[in-house]
């Protein structure tokens, strides 16, 4: 009797573990997303079929699952292939748009019946990549601060994008173009009074230098000039000539009504040093 007694225990035991056992772990888990193509935040060159790879088999549960540009659902069609999620626009995507893919909770499962968490990404259809973006709006944003207007078409060597769309496609990634247009007057009468608190000295030939220690030569003013004009939005530049002073004077010229103009220094009582002697030289900087 003590024998059948242990051996109905053992029994118990055994099939009282064994109930414990869920997926191998004794553990409920949703499947886990391993990897999406495309990537989270990422660019693409064309519109495609979008792929989430599961880390287990999966099937279909109670599917609710959105593409958008942005509040504009994008109609899609899926299927699964082993753990992998197949999602499908029905029709191509648009460039220039940040899209974004919500696949809920319980839209999928494992083959046990677990369900998903939310998972949810997004990703951009450009025809340039990110680098090629902020390049074209570095070149974007030089040519309006020196013209006053946007260009017509941003230029990547055979290819012209429309500035509206390349607007709109660096938008995806955070970025524009600063089209706020100065009074050049009003920011040439601010640099001019600010540059005249700052005496000549042989001390310092930067602008940062000479900012630093309150005086600075020609080069340090020059420096500071076309520093202070161009972040205004003014198309400068630094010309460079001989004097009776010295045999590399240089001074700043803006742009007016397309013409190169002689910074005031006379008007605004900068030291006689920093002067203009002339309105030609060598041309050392150009904005």
């Amino acid at each position: 009797m003590l024998l059948i007694f242990g051996l109905a225990l053992m029994l118990n035991i055994g099939t009282s573990a064994a109930a414990t056992v869920t997926n191998g772990t004794g553990i409920h888990t949703s499947p886990k997303v391993i990897t999406a193509n495309p990537a989270n935040n990422s660019i693409i060159t064309k519109s495609q079929t979008i792929t989430i790879k599961y880390n287990t088999t999966i099937k279909t549960n109670t599917p609710w699952i959105e593409l958008k540009n942005g509040n504009t659902a994008i109609t899609t069609k899926y299927y699964i292939n082993g753990s992998t999620l197949c999602i499908t626009p029905t029709t191509t995507l648009a460039t220039g748009i940040r899209y974004s893919l919500t696949i809920h909770t319980n839209s999928i499962s494992d083959l046990t019946g677990n369900g998903n968490s939310l998972y949810s990404i997004s990703f951009t259809l450009s025809p340039i990549t990110l680098a090629q973006m902020k390049d074209g709006q570095t070149r974007t944003q030089a040519f309006f601060n020196n013209n006053q207007r946007l260009p017509n078409y941003v230029t990547y060597g055979s290819t012209k994008i429309p500035i509206a769309q390349f607007q709109k496609i660096i938008a995806t990634q955070g970025l524009k173009i600063n089209t706020k247009i100065t009074n050049p007057n009003a920011s040439l009468a601010s640099i001019m009074k600010g540059a005249a608190k700052y005496g000549y000295s042989h001390a310092a030939s930067t602008a940062a230098a000479m900012e630093r220690i309150g005086a600075g030569d020609c080069w340090a003013m020059s420096d500071y000039l076309y520093t202070k004009m161009t972040a205004a939005h003014m198309q400068a530049r630094i010309i460079q000539y001989p004097t009776a002073y010295s045999s590399r004077h240089e001074s700043v010229q803006y742009k007016q009504n397309g013409v190169w103009v002689n910074a005031p220094y006379r008007s605004y009582g900068l030291n006689s040093m920093f002067n203009n002697t002339q309105s030609n030289g060598t041309v050392i900087r150009c904005s």
